[in-house]
């Protein structure tokens, strides 16, 4: 029978090491698998890779590194999309940006207290989880979505974000990565755009376990209730664009469209950065922030890229509705 539990796969060379991590883990809901070197994680991962739900990766190994493993995780589709945790003591703000540039986008620099890796790795299990997800329905659903040439949409709520991410991953191509950066725009959109609920504040929620009461609380209210987001698709002759408004306040998203070393240990705040790393060809803010045009190439653009021609992807005509 199929183990009901996220998997996790634990990846160290020092046997203490391994050891106090299955010991903080072991009482959480997951399935653990210990790998003792690279060469044995990688092993695993290409005959059983899709059964996981995340990694904890020792970044120091001799023979292979955990940055090299890394490499051949993102050389893989097939594995590329598997959260990785890199747990290290190289912390120096340059060996964390040389992680981040490789693709790591959840770090815990040793030594770490117990809570502090429950919560990045119960995170990582979040994003592996949401990938599978969206694996798993993109194969349900109906072709006949790619004839979209135009569409406005509006969502109110965070299901509804996550509805229509799926509806319009699934007329682009490569629709698991649009379909996971459409999510992550959308949601922000709803979360911090309509009901306000800023970084920090959210930090306190997830720390607490009330985010989820707390969001289904604001759309109840009657400053929120009536506000959407509202979601422009557009087929244009070499890529497809998906502007996403929401009526909040702004924000700015400078701050957010790199992983920040200061925020690396944080369980959230990595969306845009991730959505802009994987899932677009472009990702652009306008005005106050509270609008994003995210740019898809489509495979005539594509194209003309492996055959040397390409040129800038052209904006579609579309002037924002509010600055």
């Amino acid at each position: 029978m199929k183990n009901p539990y996220p998997r996790i796969m634990l990846v160290d060379d020092d046997e203490l090491n391994l050891e106090v991590l299955v010991e903080c883990l072991k009482d959480e809901p997951y399935e653990l698998v210990q790998a003792h070197n690279g060469e044995e994680a990688l092993a695993f991962l290409r005959k059983e890779g899709q059964d996981f739900h995340a990694m904890v990766l020792d970044r120091m190994m001799p023979g292979m590194n955990g940055l090299d493993l890394l490499g051949y995780l993102k050389a893989d589709e097939r594995l590329r999309w598997l959260p990785v945790v890199m747990q290290t003591a190289a912390g120096s703000p340059k060996e964390i940006g040389d992680g981040i540039e490789a693709g790591v986008f959840f770090y815990l620099v040793k030594p770490f207290d117990r809570q502090l890796l429950l919560r990045i790795v119960n995170a990582a299990v979040e994003e592996g989880s949401k990938w599978r997800r969206i694996f798993r329905n993109l194969n349900q659903q109906s072709q006949i979505i790619e004839l979209l040439q135009h569409g406005r949409f509006h969502v109110r709520t965070m299901e509804e974000a996550y509805d229509l991410a799926f509806l319009l991953g699934r007329a682009c191509p490569n629709s698991e990565k649009v379909v996971f950066g459409l999510n992550e725009l959308l949601a922000n959109g709803v979360e911090h755009g309509n009901l306000g609920i800023g970084f920090d504040e959210k930090t306190a929620l997830q720390k607490s376990g009330g985010w989820e009461e707390e969001i289904q609380h604001r759309a109840r209210l009657p400053e929120y209730i009536h506000k959407v987001v509202d979601v422009l698709f557009e087929r244009c002759v070499d890529s497809i664009q998906v502007t996403i408004t929401d009526q909040g306040s702004g924000f700015d998203w400078r701050k957010y469209e790199q992983i920040n070393p200061d925020r690396i240990l944080e369980s959230h705040g990595r969306g845009i950065a991730m959505a802009k790393a994987l899932s677009f060809s472009r990702v652009e803010y306008r005005g106050k922030g509270n609008q994003v045009v995210c740019v898809i190439k489509t495979d005539s653009m594509i194209d003309k890229e492996e055959s040397g021609m390409t040129a800038e992807i052209p904006m579609a005509a579309h002037q924002s509705d509010r600055a």
